[in-house]
């Protein structure tokens, strides 16, 4: 009776092992189909097609860099990175850094007309016996006001700097998007030279760096330009109350960000992982030369207290 019993309770318990893990199996099978139906969702979404303008003008600009100069894929684009680059965001950061520049030297001025306007809504709020809420509510609206005025009347506005800066993003989608597409990631017929036209150690470029010697120099170097930036740059001397705790959260994001571009390039095509880091070491090279004063002259861009230094960040690191 006993040996029965021992023999039942372990073919129940068996069965109840068996169970669970058939249980695990399942979701196992189900959490890998849908995060591949995720992952699949995902390039679907950000797949360019084949016919579409933008994609076709990408990939014609790569190819012909890459017939014209005669050079492997992966130094093809590296070549393509710092023509593009060159040509088109260099410009454009000279036209935000002369902004920049007129807007710093009007500062003062600026600092006099907000001096007569406080002078003014102060007798104001004797005159008409205003309470300290329609004094604090008028006054807010004067000077954004103000602000308005003088930004319109000398064409000048904080947030052009930063809208010029965001026009490199597109570029950026785009290049990788369309060597997504050269690396087959999104159709699985990658282009035949892009299995061996790859670096020393990264020969394949529809695969990712297996070094992951990419992913983390681009990490670095993206860490690299955070603290190059604040090390060149005294703390600007805004038009607006400086907030300690935004430009807090802004540094703490920006490093999160370097951080997370190291996982995120280790899961691409090293063509893609290529592009990033040569993206990101133009602009250390091109901070660079925007700290140099006599750069800074030639290329037109008024001198102004708060423009970055090349000294500072030797300074900085000694």
């Amino acid at each position: 009776m006993t040996n029965t019993m021992i023999c039942h309770f372990c073919h129940i318990s068996r069965s109840r092992v068996l169970t669970k893990c058939q249980v695990v199996g399942a979701k196992s099978r189900i959490f890998s189909r849908t995060n591949s139906t995720f992952l699949q969702t995902i390039d679907q979404s950000l797949q360019l097609s084949t016919t579409n303008p933008l994609y076709q003008g990408t990939a014609s600009l790569l190819d012909s860099v890459h017939s014209a100069t005669g050079l492997p894929w992966w130094m093809s684009i590296v070549a393509t990175t710092f023509c593009v680059r060159s040509l088109l965001h260099v410009p454009l950061m000279v036209v935000a850094h002369r902004g920049q520049a007129k807007l710093v030297n009007l500062k003062p001025q600026l600092d006099e007309e907000f001096k007569e306007l406080s002078h003014k809504l102060k007798q104001a709020k004797w005159v008409y016996k205003m309470s300290d809420k329609q004094f604090l509510t008028a006054a807010a609206a004067s000077r954004a006001k103000l602000l308005r005025q003088f930004y319109m009347k000398h064409n000048v506005h904080p947030l052009k700097g930063v809208v010029v800066s965001l026009t490199q993003l597109p570029v950026w989608i785009l290049i990788s998007l369309t060597l997504r597409e050269f690396a087959g990631r999104f159709t699985n017929t990658p282009r035949e030279d892009f299995l061996t036209e790859g670096g020393p150690w990264f020969t394949n470029l529809t695969l990712a760096d297996p070094t992951l010697v990419l992913p983390v120099s681009l990490g670095l170097v993206t860490l690299l330009n955070i603290k190059m930036g604040k090390a060149m740059n005294p703390a600007m001397t805004s038009l607006a109350q400086r907030d300690i705790r935004m430009e807090k959260k802004v540094a703490v994001t920006m490093y999160l960000l370097s951080i997370a571009m190291v996982p995120l390039a280790a899961i691409q095509p090293s063509c893609i992982s290529l592009y990033w880091l040569t993206s990101a070491v133009f602009s250390s090279v091109q901070n660079l030369g925007f700290a140099v004063p006599s750069v800074r002259r030639f290329l037109g861009i008024p001198q102004h207290a708060a423009e970055p230094d090349i000294h500072r960040l030797f300074k900085a690191r000694s």
